[in-house]
């Protein structure tokens, strides 16, 4: 949709706001190695733009993989 403005970022519920919308530390994110953090990012972000739907993690080895977006309309 062109010209569309996208719709404001939400928080995820029961997590404690923060610069970026949750504490890190409230996750313990430090504990976490770099390619983990930017799969808990890209989650983060697809939480944030969904209001019903599905994610799924797809899993290889202990690795995510892939991550899927299924996101549902309510007509009414």
């Amino acid at each position: 949709m062109s010209g569309a403005s996208p719709e404001p970022a939400r928080d995820l519920p029961g997590a404690p706001a923060g610069p970026s919308g949750v504490a890190e530390e409230a996750l313990g994110l430090e504990s976490f190695t770099d390619d983990e953090q930017a799969i808990l990012a890209r989650v983060g972000t697809v939480l944030r733009r969904i209001e019903f739907g599905t994610v799924l993690l797809v899993v290889q080895d202990g690795k995510v993989v892939q991550i899927e977006m299924a996101e549902k309309f309510r007509l009414r």
